[in-house]
């Protein structure tokens, strides 16, 4: 079967000891028995030339569904059909990572025993959804090892981040070092060449540090800005004189465009642009203890013009993040809501610009509940997404830095979990 792209492919699946329980009318269940799964292992493949993680990952599943093709092994008799979904790196780097499966399988049969559950069988025999990650490594320079296989769900134990072309794929932000800013000799410098050559930026520095701010002056706010080659843009001013310093020409020239009704005191402030002529501006301000007001404005002629959008009505607590995918597709976060004594995730998404929001129900299995309480702004590649929810100011779970992370294929309107994301290596095997 032909391969569609690095993050889709369409495939025959990778299934092992499928066994079912009888059940009712609702459906059976399905079996995996991870220690007959990985009773094969370890298993190597050599590979040509560079190849990605998802296509090293193809190749280990073609070799382990031609062994349980084998007369040696009865299991893949019980099935009529099984396909790939979708898989997607995880975590890691070159030399190990993880990729994730999500595949279905038909059963050829009902009437099987079992030990344990796994998944839900429909009336036809077929199971959907079904998840599981492979744990590869690098053991020569062809050379590769498939180490374990687990169901996705469980940690991504001892692997990095994922880094560098495979860090978007993670939702993890890539910081742009070609181009930056730098505050030097007490003003406001970009480049566009990775510190090639410098271009100052017209501005006060005390402009850029205005309202409810209190932190450091060293490094701008973060959120405050945008620099690309074809739109820069800096939130500077307070009160009824907040404004967007905007360049379209990497820094030669400069416009200051009045943004209107803004908050007072304002603390937060997000710029972004989804296109050349699409952008938002996030402000919010007049904070009183744990609540704030927030406003939403947009450009759709690049920047010359700003108008307010509104607002998320339902709350008026403390705004922790905020953005727009495209034009139509936004969320913001408001950090934690307390729930039968229980703290969830605040998280609320657009799709019509900003004038409408629904809060996001976000599936945190029972074990991480209360732990994970505070969504970032989700990334997309085409309708798929990848949120990271972090444990917020107080959290201590693994040092405190472990995320979880949560994907959706339907424009961030449903999430399901993944795995967790352990920056700082502190999950154990």
């Amino acid at each position: 079967m032909m391969l569609s792209n690095k993050r889709t492919k369409v495939v025959l699946g990778i299934v092992a000891f499928i066994l079912l329980m009888i059940g009712g009318s609702a459906g059976y269940y399905l079996h995996f028995y991870e220690e007959n799964l990985n009773k094969r292992l370890p298993m190597v493949v050599t590979v040509k030339g560079d190849r990605d993680p998802e296509d090293i990952a193809y190749k280990f599943w073609y070799t382990y569904m031609q062994d349980y093709k084998g007369d040696n092994v009865s299991s893949w008799k019980r099935l009529s059909d099984v396909r790939f979904n979708e898989f997607q790196l995880l975590a890691g780097d070159e030399e190990e990572f993880a990729v994730a499966v999500t595949f279905w399988a038909k059963l050829e049969k009902k009437n099987w025993s079992v030990h344990h559950s796994w998944g839900k069988v429909q009336k036809d025999g077929t199971v959907k959804d079904i998840q599981w990650t492979l744990r590869i490594k690098r053991t020569g320079e062809n050379e590769y090892t498939l180490k374990r296989i687990k169901p996705t769900t469980a940690t991504i134990a001892g692997l990095p981040p994922v880094k560098d072309k495979y860090q978007k794929e993670a939702g993890i932000d890539v910081p742009d070092e070609t181009n930056r800013y730098q505050i030097r000799n007490g003003k406001l410098e970009v480049t566009y060449d990775d510190g090639g050559q410098w271009q100052a930026v017209p501005v006060a520095l005390g402009e850029l540090f205005q309202g409810d701010y209190s932190g450091s002056k060293k490094r701008l706010i973060e959120g405050s800005y945008f620099i690309s080659p074809k739109k820069t843009g800096f939130v500077i001013g307070e009160g009824d004189n907040v404004n967007v310093l905007l360049s379209d020409d990497k820094g030669e020239t400069w416009d200051k465009v009045h943004i209107p009704s803004t908050p007072p005191r304002v603390r937060l402030r997000l710029l972004g642009f989804t296109s050349e002529q699409h952008g938002y501006v996030i402000l919010t301000g007049d904070r009183t203890m744990s609540f704030e007001a927030h406003a939403i404005y947009k450009t759709n002629d690049g920047g010359e013009s700003w108008v307010k959008t509104g607002s998320v009505q339902e709350t008026n607590l403390m705004v922790t993040g905020g953005g727009f995918i495209n034009d139509k597709l936004g969320f913001m976060s408001f950090g934690s809501v307390r729930n039968n004594g229980m703290e969830y995730p605040s998280l609320y998404r657009t799709n019509d610009g900003g004038k409408h929001w629904d809060k996001v129900e976000l599936p945190i299995p029972a074990e991480y509940q209360g732990i994970f309480t505070v969504a970032q702004v989700p990334t997309f590649d085409g309708s798929q997404g990848t949120l990271l929810v972090n444990q917020g100011p107080n959290g201590d779970y693994q040092g405190g830095n472990v995320l979880a992370r949560f994907i959706s294929i339907d424009e961030g309107a449903t999430w399901s979990f993944a795995n967790l994301v352990d920056p700082d290596h502190v999950l154990e095997e």
